[in-house]
């Protein structure tokens, strides 16, 4: 098996990283308690004499890690999870701010985002200077004067301390906070600006590429549609409405509106051709990993551009080296780079779910090309088609837990909206990058383009709208953590077990694994019999200990303004009392806090709803899913 220490190390830095999320102390006591027991086990196997075949024994299988684990990874990995783990109890001490919730403090610093439009005040990101403290978020007032990307500012407000989740399973604003390297907010009451451009040139020119590519769009298209094009452009989906983002959601497309790898293939392919005759070969290389890196920086560096920049610069640069770059290594260094500059990242949903659908693409796709191969056509369209849904279904299966983990949702149609997207996005995104290099160069052609690209828009959005479809959207309880790594486990051995039945050439090692599942398969079918009692059996003992009464379960939920009570009865029945919600808040507490919890716990369905009065804070989130589903009947059990 090829050695890949840098893999290693990468799997062993994130294993101290959940280790320091999870647990508060550290994870080199977990290691000096494994240690003295894996000695003590290793002795008695190697006293253990085998006097009789036994099929099933810890001894047997232990030697197929061995295969994979031995002790110079065993030494990287413990190694790295020690000091990734250290970084991160020692960053959780750090985030700990010394300032009190609610207390006025005055700071000195430069501001490093551009403004975040809110209902009632404008946010900016802050570095604080001549502090040990991470960045803080300010929030001033619409009426107060505008803040640029640069400025340096001495401020004085009231600290507001991010709260950590006020419902089982609910959002965590301190960890979000965190992934961002923001320590807390700050509402400001006085504010002076010291100086201007106050970061480094690089930034300050990115920053302004960025905003100009900003203005081009907002001058072009309706505001909808520049919205729609900054997500596809720059990453930036906060201007989209949330109709439309949810309907990407739901359609299975929203990762278009992240900036990823399909974005850095199309620079690279672009560059080649506009570059490669006019300078050569090695020069084209070094300007497009110049230029990677540029829009990497205009983009905000999210861990996906980052993942798909750093990997695509390790293969060009093992190309000008003259060496192949090997994909898992790839991987490792792109994650560790990040994971490096901020640990806390590992939490953020982009990089989960860009790491794993990258990492599922690179398992699945020849298990899945090999059955749709099976499939004979010499049809080019066909198997453009065969390669969409290899891609398609080998990110899915990677990414499909954790989908349901944070957003709880199915939907039937994946299939066809990539399908469909995959058509068109690679003409979309050409046609973006070209309408904004003509609209600075000469703008009269602006028109022409603008107008074919409103049509991959408008197809964009049908695509979407199959959110509206029946079973689109299919609500499932979120899954727990054993059963999350039951599900990799299982996708994993599977894969392997498909290879071993149809390689053409077997090592020894997966000949002797072919063998023992013939010999399982041979014991199974010899004592079926058995096997049928003892599921008999378990089926009856689970069925008899669910007649049992269970305790009486009450649950308070915080819904903000208003009450709300989950109650579980001894037989499972749900009872739901009233659910919070504010005539003048805008923010859907039913939609947004409420149906996640219920998932949380396990249920996607209510057997009643009682309301104890109809004031706004107790029954708004009834009124607002019944306006929402009017033409639909409902009766005593409702189904989330």
């Amino acid at each position: 098996m090829k050695q890949r220490p840098i893999l290693v190390a990468a799997i062993g830095y994130i294993i101290g990283i959940w280790w320091g999320l999870y647990f508060k102390f550290s994870i080199i006591l977990l290691y000096t308690i494994m240690i003295p027991i894996y000695y003590i086990l290793r002795k008695q196997f190697k006293s253990y004499q085998k006097y009789k075949f036994k099929l099933i024994t810890v001894k047997r299988y232990s030697r197929y890690l061995k295969l994979i684990i031995h002790f110079k990874a065993i030494f990287i990995l413990v190694i790295c999870s020690v000091i990734s783990n250290s970084i991160v109890l020692f960053q959780n001490n750090r985030y700990e701010s010394s300032y009190q919730d609610g207390e006025n403090i005055q700071i000195m610093g430069i501001i490093v985002s551009e403004k975040i439009e809110k209902q009632y005040n404008n946010v900016y990101q802050i570095k604080v200077l001549n502090s040990k403290h991470f960045n803080l978020l300010i929030q001033i007032s619409k009426k107060s004067k505008e803040l640029e990307y640069g400025d340096k500012v001495k401020l004085q407000g009231e600290y507001k301390k991010p709260f950590e989740q006020k419902n089982y399973g609910g959002y965590n604003d301190k960890q979000y906070l965190k992934t961002l390297k923001i320590s807390g907010r700050v509402k400001v009451k006085e504010i002076e600006i010291v100086a201007k451009k106050q970061l480094n040139v690089v930034l300050q020119f990115t920053n302004h590429v960025n905003l100009k590519i900003k203005e081009r769009l907002q001058a072009i298209f309706t505001k909808e549609k520049a919205a729609i094009l900054k997500g596809l452009l720059l990453g930036e989906t906060e201007e989209i409405p949330e109709e439309v983002k949810e309907n990407f959601q739901t359609s299975n497309i929203s990762h278009i509106l992240a900036v990823s790898g399909m974005h850095i293939s199309y620079i690279i392919i672009g560059l080649q051709l506009l570059l490669k005759k006019q300078v050569g070969k090695t020069r084209t290389r070094m300007a497009t990993i110049v230029i990677l890196i540029l829009y990497a920086l205009i983009t905000g560096g999210n861990p996906s551009i980052i993942r798909s920049v750093v990997m695509s610069i390790i293969t060009i640069g093992s190309g000008m080296v003259h060496r192949k770059s090997d994909i898992w290594n790839s991987i490792a260094v792109s994650l560790l780079s990040i994971l490096l500059y901020n640990p806390f990242l590992i939490l953020d949903i982009g990089l989960q779910l860009s790491y794993l659908g990258t990492i599922g693409i690179v398992l699945f796709r020849p298990v899945i090309v090999k059955i749709l191969n099976s499939i004979q056509s010499k049809k080019k369209a066909i198997e453009k088609v065969k390669e969409v849904l290899a891609v398609s279904l080998s990110a899915q299966i990677m990414i499909f837990f954790v989908v349901l983990y944070h957003f709880n949702i199915v939907g039937i149609y994946f299939l066809i909206t990539n399908l469909l997207v995959s058509i068109i996005i690679g003409p979309i995104l050409i046609l973006a990058f070209f309408t904004i290099f003509i609209s600075f160069v000469f703008n009269p052609l602006t028109r022409f383009f603008c107008f074919l690209l409103n049509i991959g828009l408008e197809f964009l959005s049908f695509v979407s709208n199959f959110s509206q479809l029946p079973l689109s959207k299919i609500y499932f309880p979120t899954p727990n953590i054993m059963v999350s790594l039951l599900y990799f486990v299982g996708i994993l051995v599977g894969r392997k077990i498909y290879f071993i039945y149809h390689s053409d050439y077997l090592t020894a090692t997966q000949k002797r694994v072919k063998n023992l599942m013939a010999l399982f398969r041979y014991q199974l079918r010899k004592n079926k019999k058995k096997c049928l009692k003892l599921i008999f059996f378990i089926f009856i003992v689970l069925e008899i200990l669910c007649l049992f009464p269970k305790d009486l379960k009450v649950y308070f939920v915080d819904v903000g303004q208003g009450d709300c009570t989950f109650i579980i009865t001894p037989k499972n029945k749900t009872i739901l009392i009233d659910g919070g919600g504010s005539k003048k808040d805008e923010f859907d507490v039913g939609k947004k806090t409420l149906i996640p919890y219920l998932l949380d716990r396990g249920y996607t369905t209510i057997d009643y709803i009682m309301i104890s009065h109809f004031d706004q804070d107790h029954v708004r989130f009834y009124l607002i899913f019944i306006k929402r589903n009017k033409s639909k009947k409902y009766h005593n059990r409702k189904t989330i």
